[in-house]
């Protein structure tokens, strides 16, 4: 009988410490590959995070003095309050990623695509740089109403995008037939076109 009670009792504390051991790895293993886009301490004033992580997919930006937040690449609000009417703002393809301000850490470079519903679609490049440890977004510059874009793309320390355009004095009617190559950089935080 003490022989099985032994039995019994070094069984019981074996499968308690496999319990413990398996809480202990599930917390580990849980801590280490928690949601690496989660944001941590956004300040929508200044349009910055302090983590690492970044997805740029869900961030704000700013588009014509108005503040949109992306969720998945997308946002979606009413034109006017409590109308159908919707403005959508999407990512054209998927944000560039490389070094904008020589500090080794990856920024983002965006094509923004705004709809309204009517005949335009309008295109804001905006950027999202990684200044010691907090992530910001840029200014954002018109690029135009119904282009058909090619890439963007960062290439040493630079933002390059193209895309047909039409030429000047062409009816909105018209497709765009101009190739269209132009290059920014992102200075003290400010996106400007490089001439």
């Amino acid at each position: 009988m003490e022989k099985q009670n032994k039995k019994t009792t070094k069984i019981i504390i074996v499968i308690l410490l496999l319990i413990i051991l398996g809480l202990v790895v599930y917390v580990f293993v849980n801590n280490k590959h928690q949601n690496p886009n989660k944001f941590i301490n956004v300040d929508n004033s200044a349009t910055s995070t302090k983590n690492v992580n970044f997805d740029p997919l869900n961030f704000t930006y700013t588009l014509e003095d108005e503040k949109v937040t992306l969720v998945n690449g997308i946002s979606t609000t009413d034109i006017v309050p409590g109308s159908v009417e919707k403005l959508e703002t999407t990512v054209f393809e998927k944000p560039a990623v490389g070094d904008l301000n020589s500090d080794q850490k990856n920024d983002s470079a965006l094509l923004l695509v705004q709809d309204s519903g009517g005949t335009g679609l309008f295109y804001y490049l905006v950027a999202v740089v990684s200044d010691v440890g907090v992530v910001k977004n840029t200014n954002s510059i018109f690029i135009g109403d119904r282009i058909d874009p090619v890439g963007i793309s960062i290439e040493n320390g630079k933002i390059k995008l193209s895309y047909v355009d039409r030429n000047m004095g062409d009816p909105m009617t018209s497709e765009p037939t101009v190739k269209t190559t132009k290059t920014f950089e992102v200075r003290n935080n400010v996106l400007t076109e490089v001439k």
